[in-house]
């Protein structure tokens, strides 16, 4: 199989590649970009690659060039670019771009500006498929190739293919963006779109070791106390010994391994092996595990995250918000002659604090904007209220 040209750009590996970047992004009428990380493949990950498209000009940033050590975050090595990168005054493109916007704010303390998504502008569109190849196949005609979906992004030097693969990302998202930023305007949803590109650009990074992943486990809730309790250290210990052969934690023992050792507790390394731990990991590891178990004993049971409890009338509230939103989307379908999703009507925040709080103050509802209030404060107040 012949691998793919790799597109002609620039690799920055220097700071004087990062300032004649600096110096592009400063006369841009627009930019384009994407990143990649390690995520599969390290217990830190961190951004491997930067791809800018920047006015036409393809740019390819190497954060490993730097010396950038994922556990001393945010680094200043991309200094030179921020300014640039956090411009309002014009079009930054990006397409399902929480992940970039959350990577670039942790590893190098950049906040991105002028964010338009063009993944949000498709799913407000109703378009069925909004994956980046799909709608580089709708919008260019071009299917994109999925060899490199999982990478491993650190790898150095990089494969060609793995660098062409890498760069297709922002050489059609321009014409994409085009595109849709006319379709937008065509089905008068530009604030609407301007809500979910802001919701974007405040995303920020979530990851880490977190104790009530606990309870987000498949079947948990079938575990008993004594089950939790050693559960809740199991995974502790897991996060300590992925952190310690840098392997996501999940690739060092998996969810259904540690629940099997947690109804029933192993008492020797032979019986752990037996349970479904790798013995490579038990040669390192197996001794703090059968610790951690004797210790779980000890423990108290590990609090459950609550939400607060519905009353009759939340309830009743979602229930009517649901029902007019779904007659909403299915009638504007009809008037406007294309698909109305249910989250341009009303996105699922805005209806779950609606559901909570009511409608009394709509300007402090999350993602709902001065469109959707305008078009439908009215009724939004009149399905929140409480029947007399």
């Amino acid at each position: 199989m012949v691998s793919p040209p790799v597109p002609p750009h620039r690799f920055i590996v220097d700071d004087d590649g990062l300032h004649g970047l600096a110096d592009a992004l400063r006369e841009a009428p627009w930019v384009a970009l994407d990143t990649e990380s390690n995520s599969m493949f390290v217990h830190r990950e961190q951004v491997c690659l930067l791809q800018l498209n920047v006015g036409g000009v393809l740019f390819v940033v190497d954060p490993l060039a730097f010396g950038v050590d994922p556990r001393r975050t945010p680094s200043s090595a991309l200094e030179a670019l921020r300014a640039g990168l956090g411009r309002t005054d014009r079009p930054l493109w990006l397409h399902g771009g929480e992940y970039d916007v959350a990577c670039l704010r942790r590893d190098f303390g950049i906040v991105l500006g002028g964010i338009w998504d063009t993944q949000q502008a498709a799913s407000l569109l109703g378009w069925s498929k909004t994956g980046y190849g799909s709608v580089v196949e709708q919008v260019c005609g071009v299917a994109l190739g999925k060899a490199f979906a999982q990478y491993d992004w650190a790898t150095r030097p990089l494969e060609p293919a793995a660098l062409a693969y890498a760069i297709d990302d922002v050489v059609y998202l321009p014409r994409v963006a085009e595109v849709l930023r006319r379709a937008v305007v065509e089905a008068d949803i530009v604030d609407e779109v301007a809500e979910q590109n802001a919701v974007v650009a405040a995303t920020g990074w979530s990851g880490g070791f977190d104790p009530s992943a606990l309870w987000r486990l498949r079947d948990v809730e079938r575990a008993p106390p004594e089950a939790l309790k050693l559960l809740a250290r199991l995974l502790r210990w897991r996060e300590d010994a992925a952190a310690v052969a840098n392997v996501p934690p999940g690739r060092l023992v998996n969810n259904e391994v540690l629940l099997a050792i947690a109804r029933h507790p192993p008492t020797s390394v032979a019986d752990l092996k037996r349970a479904g731990v790798k013995a490579s990991v038990l040669g390192r590891h197996g001794d703090d595990a059968l610790h951690a178990i004797r210790a779980a004993a000890f423990d108290d049971v590990p609090q459950r995250p609550r939400a607060v409890p519905p009353t009759p009338a939340m309830v009743a509230r979602e229930s009517r918000l649901k029902s007019w939103r779904r007659e909403e989307s299915e009638r504007r379908s009809r008037d406007e002659g294309r698909v109305v999703p249910l989250q341009l009507v009303l996105p699922a925040r805005s209806l779950d604090h609606l559901r909570v709080h009511g409608a009394d103050d709509l300007a402090s509802t999350p993602q709902l904007g001065a469109r959707r209030s305008a078009r439908y404060g009215d009724v939004l107040r009149r399905l929140c209220a409480d029947p007399a």
